[in-house]
């Protein structure tokens, strides 16, 4: 039997956790929806159903939470994406970035607020967007670029053009689910299995 001290320890820290988690989880739905600059911390702790104050005691200000939200959701996506690349190994380099284009659909039916979050950031510069290009966009680009080249030697100029098919194509579906299902009456869920691998094809 553990001891009551070990036992009480634990309790807060998993508290502690718990309402991290829900303040991230609620800052990248703002973020993603409204925007930056249009979201409040205090928007995000009533997403989140926790006391005023505690975003700011965990996190500090909206910057560093913006940040923090942000590398939750790209950590995700790089987890996931992981995870599928073990099966990879013995692919051939087709079959590798065909993998890699169905990973990035089926992720992005699940967390539309990437996509979202993208578009809401795309759209100006500013160190909002440096950022992400620099910690996350610029490696990732780089990884796909190899694996692109290996098929086709395609110019960088053309490859330009294909990245952002694959990724608007790939990701605009979902963020704008309820738009399309409306237009083609459509009852299902974005999460729809079998809309997921029609997509990814």
């Amino acid at each position: 039997m553990e001891s009551p001290t070990l036992e009480s320890k634990r309790k807060p820290q998993h508290r502690t956790s718990l309402t991290q988690s829900k303040l991230l989880d609620a800052a990248i739905l703002e973020f993603s929806e409204r925007g930056y600059d249009a979201t409040t911390i205090r928007d995000i702790e009533k997403r989140a159903d926790v006391q005023r104050g505690l975003a700011h005691y965990h996190f500090g200000d909206k910057e560093k939470i913006w940040k923090e939200a942000t590398s939750k959701l790209f950590r995700e996506i790089s987890q996931y994406r992981n995870l599928r690349s073990e099966v990879a190994e013995d692919l051939s380099v087709r079959e590798k970035l065909s993998l890699r284009i169905r990973s990035f659909v089926r992720f992005s039916a699940s967390n539309p607020e990437l996509n979202r979050l993208m578009l809401q950031e795309g759209k100006y510069k500013s160190w909002r967007t440096s950022y992400i290009v620099e910690n996350f966009l610029q490696e990732n680009l780089k990884e796909l670029r190899q694996l692109v080249s290996e098929i086709s030697d395609i110019p960088d100029d053309v490859f330009f053009h294909w990245y952002y098919f694959f990724i608007g194509g790939g990701a605009h579906l979902f963020s704008t689910w309820p738009e399309a299902s409306e237009l083609f009456s459509i009852k299902s869920e974005a999460t729809n299995e079998e809309t997921i691998k029609r997509h990814g094809r």
